[in-house]
């Protein structure tokens, strides 16, 4: 499509099993730009809006969203979509944390000071939703950065004080630091008397970068209170409950042959966690037009788990077109194996991954050869492994038609599944068909 087109896209979705629940989802964006004044420079930016309809019960929603950006000032405002993640090291905020319905909004300056505000009127809490707030304030460097997360509900507030920065101690070396500490309040039982306990826990890394001819290096010393948790997070870097060392070692004793060494040593904090020990080894060879290949060994440990041995081997053709790789772990439950083949071809690409220890195979075809159409046929199995289930099959098909300079129509049977063997499973099968056209 032209780069600042305006654009709409529509899709039909009807569920197999029930033929008279479909679901209109449209959308538009709108992308504009515009002169500004000497402090803020040119004005540039997108509206998108976006339509839900059911017809089967006559309801509809509506999200909206405007993004602007102006010399060193960025802003956003959107509806019923999400907001954005936070940048600090311990990814306190992501984007997936949001509810439908609410409101969020942001401004942000950017240069020698940077500073940052964000609202999100509503976030999944729990049992509750309630507001969030965002604030982040930064000055040249090696000045450290300052952030602040704040969100909370009748039943619980959290606060969060972040301070991290870089420093570089050489033009090899980079330090990296960072701290943070939680305070707030929870109700300490549903039953009875409403009680409130407080919360008082705490993180903190330092992270060393060092490089020096063929050796590259890291190192990285963490500790994390066992109850540090953000409810608006997806995930987290590091080990809670632990303070742990753990580091990576790379040497090129050619330009296309590199050895890596990682080792990972984690202590627990209390009572609730184990210790655990980690080595790998991994060396690869790729010189131009030949054979590339890798192999390495992992060696893990968990205190009550027991040993795993783990291996891993990889094989290229000089063309880059033949991808094959396998990956091996024994102990604990038994072995694990995990082989992956990958073809790239002018015209088409051909992905087949298995994995036994979900017990399952899932193949990925895509052709986009035809300069109108394009194929992705998605289709994967899994097993009961004692044998008391029967095999289960899953399906994605979509069938799309360039329509040159303006974009494109499509017809799919169920969603991607982004190439995942464990997803999708518990969703309904559905048929759709879509455009989306450059006006």
């Amino acid at each position: 499509m032209p780069a600042a087109a305006l654009s709409y896209w529509a899709e039909v979705v009807a569920p197999v099993e029930a033929p008279g629940g479909f679901v209109l989802d449209q959308g538009l964006r709108v992308p504009f730009a515009g002169p500004g004044g000497p402090l803020w420079g040119g004005v540039a930016g997108e509206l998108a809006l976006r339509q839900r309809t059911f017809p089967g019960d006559s309801t509809s929603a509506w999200a909206g969203g405007l993004h602007l950006a102006a010399g060193p000032f960025r802003g956003y405002l959107v509806h019923n979509d999400h907001h954005r993640s936070s940048t600090e090291p311990f990814r306190l905020v992501h984007y997936s944390a949001w509810s439908p319905g609410a409101w969020a909004g942001g401004v942000q300056w950017l240069g020698r000071w940077s500073g940052l505000v964000q609202f999100v009127e509503a976030v999944p809490l729990r049992r509750q939703a309630g507001p969030l707030l965002v604030g982040q304030l930064a000055g040249p460097a090696p000045w450290p950065r300052l952030t602040w997360v704040g969100y909370g509900t009748t039943q619980l507030r959290h606060h969060f004080y972040v301070l991290d920065g870089a420093l570089d101690l050489s033009p090899g070396a980079r330090l990296r630091w960072g701290g943070a500490w939680q305070q707030g309040l929870e109700v300490a039982a549903l039953a009875g008397p409403v009680a409130f306990a407080s919360v008082a826990e705490g993180a903190a890394f330092a992270r060393l970068e060092a490089s020096r001819g063929r050796h590259r290096y890291w190192l990285a010393l963490h500790g994390t209170s066992p109850g540090f948790r953000s409810l608006v997070a997806d995930d987290y870097p590091f080990l809670r409950g632990r303070a742990a060392m753990e580091g990576r070692w790379q040497f090129r004793p050619q330009t296309s042959r590199l050895l890596s060494v990682y080792g990972h040593v984690a202590e627990p904090l209390d009572g609730r966690y184990a210790p655990s020990r980690e080595v790998e080894v991994r060396y690869s060879a790729a010189p131009r037009r030949q054979w590339a290949w890798h192999l390495g060994g992992a060696w893990r440990w968990r205190e009550g788990e027991g040993t795993i041995l783990g291996w891993e081997a990889g094989l290229r053709d000089p063309a880059r077109r033949l991808d094959l790789s396998v990956e091996m772990e024994a102990g604990g439950a038994g072995v694990r194996w995990r082989p992956r083949v990958q073809w790239r071809a002018p015209d088409w690409h051909l992905r087949v991954a298995a994995d036994t220890g979900l017990a399952g195979w899932r193949l990925q075809w895509v052709h986009t050869g035809h300069p109108l159409w394009e194929l992705t046929v998605v289709y994967k199995q899994r097993w009961d492994p004692a044998g008391g289930l029967p095999v289960r099959d899953w399906l994605y098909l979509r069938v799309a038609r360039r329509l040159p300079d303006r974009g494109q129509v499509w017809l799919r049977w169920g969603d991607h599944d982004q190439g995942r063997l464990d997803v999708g499973w518990a969703w309904p099968a559905e048929v759709a068909v879509g455009i989306d056209l450059a006006l």
